[in-house]
């Protein structure tokens, strides 16, 4: 199954009024942060910066999301098709994703995260958890939208998707998220192991299955699940939280 349906931009559907809200939201987080930045050391971990920058970027991922149609297909699409409830292959594969999924987020990576005596605000790391899942997964799903562009079938498409994520990833982490978004909480003995048992096993066994059945919809809801589960585990710091830290500093 093809991720992008045939769309139209500026119809005044629910994708249309989501990407005005994500423009207005992008709008008002950028002029209050150019606000809040003015004199703040870069160096220093502050969680209200932290939050206006993951604000702006989960805005500019919905707009790019809405404009090349991805959106538009995520409201579309059924999250499981009545043939797949009944196909032992689908339930098995499935099945096996999500185990992996949990081991990796419930049991790998919290050994290879610190949470520096931050206080726990369950209500908004929730709220922050599912934002960063259902607007980052959407970032993904542009790419696999863009690979889509080359015409080649979906195995196809989900190898070149998996390379051009492989660098935005690094990128992604190295220069922005894990220095200007996350508080401290990397173990660096365990960057690998979280590469090797969590995050690589989920890109792979999650693009083969989208490969094969196509449940972009529902791949969005597990990649939701694993970073609410890891905004707990590092203890995402609220808004007006007193945490102060090193930007990026690992033990």
């Amino acid at each position: 199954m093809q991720l992008i349906q045939p769309y139209t931009l500026f119809v005044g559907n629910a994708a249309d009024w989501i990407a005005a809200l994500a423009l207005l939201s992008l709008i008002i987080l950028g002029m209050s942060y150019l606000r809040a930045a003015r004199g703040h050391d870069s160096q220093v971990y502050h969680p209200r910066l932290s939050w206006l920058r993951a604000g702006i970027y989960f805005s500019a991922g919905l707009i790019l999301s809405w404009s090349l149609g991805v959106t538009q297909s995520l409201l579309s699409l059924p999250l499981v098709t009545e043939q797949q409830l009944t196909s032992w292959p689908w339930l098995a594969y499935t099945l096996c994703y999500a185990v992996v999924l949990w081991i990796g987020y419930m049991v790998i990576w919290p050994k290879g995260t610190f949470q520096d005596g931050r206080a726990a605000h369950p209500v908004t790391t929730t709220l922050f958890g599912l934002a960063w899942g259902l607007c980052h997964a959407q970032v993904f799903l542009c790419l696999w939208a863009i690979a889509e562009l080359s015409g080649l079938n979906s195995y196809w498409v989900a190898a070149i998707t998996y390379l051009l994520l492989s660098g935005y990833n690094f990128a992604f982490h190295q220069f922005f998220w894990d220095v200007q978004v996350s508080p401290p909480h990397n173990i660096e003995a365990w960057n690998m192991k979280k590469v090797q048992y969590c995050h690589s096993p989920n890109l792979l066994l999650g693009f083969v299955w989208l490969a094969i059945w196509g449940n972009f919809g529902l791949w969005v809801l597990f990649q939701t699940f694993a970073l609410t589960v890891s905004a707990h585990n590092m203890r995402f710091p609220a808004p007006g939280d007193s945490y102060q830290g090193r930007a990026g500093e690992m033990r």
